[in-house]
């Protein structure tokens, strides 16, 4: 996984951090069975937005390839079918745009 010639230690970070963020947006869904349901709804949800959000723009900004500096996350998520676009990113060999590999 994450074979593309990127920092991987960084990608893994952000890629954690944003599926903090967006486990805490979907609480609605699951959160009213672990913790207060005004907590759930409205605070859990918020919290996940203020993280999500943030590190989302750092994965499509920051995660580039090393030769060219292409942007590779954000190539995954505009740019790849919506179905295989994050299976792309932590699988893919090289860089679509200049083939560079990992």
């Amino acid at each position: 996984m994450l074979r593309l010639p990127i920092n991987r230690f960084v990608s893994w970070l952000l890629l954690a951090v944003f599926i903090v963020g967006g486990s805490l947006t979907a609480a609605p869904m699951w959160g009213q069975s672990v913790m207060p349901e005004n907590v759930a709804l409205v605070t859990a949800p918020l919290i996940g937005l203020l993280i999500a959000a943030p590190t989302f723009a750092a994965l499509c900004t920051l995660v580039r390839c090393r030769k060219c500096h292409y942007r590779l996350f954000w190539h995954a998520v505009a740019k790849r079918n919506h179905r295989d676009g994050i299976g792309w990113f932590l699988t893919a060999s090289q860089c679509p745009q200049c083939g560079q590999t990992g």
